[in-house]
């Protein structure tokens, strides 16, 4: 059974490498045919791309020059256009300082402009302030161009530089002041001579120097005297004549008008320098009081003290006693009390000489301590004028603010005069009452000197 199916593959296998060996010889056949036809084509081609290169080849070199040329345009566009970025950006930085020297220029003029406003004399205000308003809010007006702000500014430019031609050698203009000595404002005329201006009224009741106001738009109106109207009136109404000049520039008047008399001046201490001022007053009339009084004590003349001791020790007592009592005041009453008690021994004189001395002292130190209060206590009621003012001044500016100075002056016064007339008392007060204590010290001191002469004076068997 295993041979017949050995002997079955066998044949099958004969069978089947037959049939393949058939199929292969077609497969080859073809597959030569298909290599000629390929062949046959690749010729073709061959001959096709010979054909086709020449000209594929003169294409393409005509392209890369155009491409050449596409590169450099393109190389050259790009230049052109870092070359217009370069050139904006520097116009672009010029433009900006441009801009900047444009508000340069602006912040000059209006620094002009405001210059201009007050260096020129207040009377001259009404000429030029309308121009100088102009040229300000010009720079402040957003509807305008540049173009016409700066028109503005250089408007005030021009009218300044006309000005110089009129000022040169005098002008005369007419306008309105403010009379000093009763704060009316009238018409009149100015008569401009450098930095000095005069006014005249226009009814040539008012005339004198021109100066700045502060609580006004116009100038104020100073006296310069009588003696100077006449010609000075001539002046502003001719524009000839004579002028009164003060080289001071006005400085002169106002520091005569700040004058004030001593009534005044303490007037504006407030109530507390009337305590000081009568401290003052006292403790003056208590100086020369005390001084008459210590000056008046009468010094025993050279021999009488001699001459009670002659007495004493021969045994004359009702004369010691007659000398001892034409010697008048302390000195007079010591000599007294120590020839009536000249038996005693001498430690119980020297007591009762001493008792004497010290009844004395006080009756020459009296009312001095009062001088010594008062130049303690000045100086503390000029500190409280002075607090006291202070408190007025903040109430003020509580009130008005800080603008009206004027408004102020009256605490800031009452602060300081307080403070300086509690020391204008303090001082004196303090040296009269060291001077007149030495003085005093100095009389004690001759009366004891007077006492041990007369102690050591007495015969030893007096002890």
């Amino acid at each position: 059974m295993k041979s017949i199916k050995i002997i079955s593959l066998l044949s099958a296998l004969a069978l089947t490498g037959f049939a393949s060996a058939q199929t292969f010889q077609a497969a080859s056949a073809s597959s030569f045919e298909d290599l000629k036809s390929a062949e046959a084509e690749l010729a073709a081609l061959r001959n096709k791309i010979a054909d086709e290169r020449i000209p594929l080849s003169q294409e393409m070199t005509t392209l890369e020059s155009e491409l050449l040329t596409l590169r450099r345009d393109a190389q050259r566009a790009t230049g052109n256009v870092e070359n217009r970025q370069v050139d904006l950006n520097a116009l672009k930085k010029e433009v900006e300082a441009r801009a900047d020297n444009i508000d340069y220029m602006r912040s000059l003029l209006q620094d002009y402009a405001r210059q201009f406003g007050e260096r020129i004399h207040q009377s001259e205000l009404q000429l030029y302030n309308d121009t100088i308003l102009a040229a300000n809010n010009a720079t402040e007006d957003a509807n305008l161009s540049t173009a016409e702000k700066f028109n503005a500014q250089l408007a005030l430019i021009s009218t300044t530089l006309a000005r110089l031609d009129i000022v040169i050698g005098g002008d005369a203009f007419e306008g309105s002041a403010v009379i000093a000595e009763n704060g009316l404002q009238k018409e009149g005329k100015f008569a401009l001579l450098g930095p000095i201006a005069y006014f005249s009224s226009a009814d040539n009741s008012a005339s004198g120097m021109a100066q700045r106001n502060i609580s006004s738009i116009y100038p104020g109106v100073a006296d310069i005297g009588e003696s100077h109207l006449e010609a000075l009136n001539t002046l502003i109404n001719t524009s000839a004549g004579e002028a009164p000049i003060d080289t001071s520039m006005g400085n002169a008047l106002k520091i005569k008008e700040t004058e004030e008399t001593i009534v005044e001046h303490i007037q504006k201490g407030g109530q507390v320098i009337y305590v000081i001022l009568a401290l003052a007053v006292a403790a003056l009339f208590i100086s020369i009081f005390k001084w008459f009084e210590i000056s008046s004590v009468k010094r025993p003349q050279p021999g009488d003290l001699q001459n009670i001791l002659n007495a004493l020790n021969s045994g004359d007592d009702q004369k010691a006693l007659s000398i001892a009592s034409s010697v008048p005041g302390p000195f007079g009453e010591l000599l007294v009390s120590g020839v009536k008690h000249a038996d005693q021994e001498k430690e119980l004189l020297e007591e009762i000489l001493y008792e004497r001395l010290l009844a004395t002292q006080p009756k020459l130190e009296r009312f001095l301590a009062f001088i010594a209060l008062t130049a303690g206590a000045a100086p503390l009621l000029g500190l409280l004028g002075t607090v006291t003012g202070m408190i007025k001044t903040f109430k003020l500016i509580t009130v008005f603010g800080t603008g009206d100075a004027k408004s102020l002056s009256s605490g800031i016064s009452e602060a300081l005069i307080t403070t300086e007339y509690g020391l204008l008392v303090a001082i004196p007060a303090l040296l009269f009452q060291a001077l007149l204590s030495r003085k005093a010290k100095g009389t004690l001191g001759e009366m004891e000197q007077t006492s041990v002469a007369f102690v050591n004076g007495l015969n030893s068997n007096k002890e």
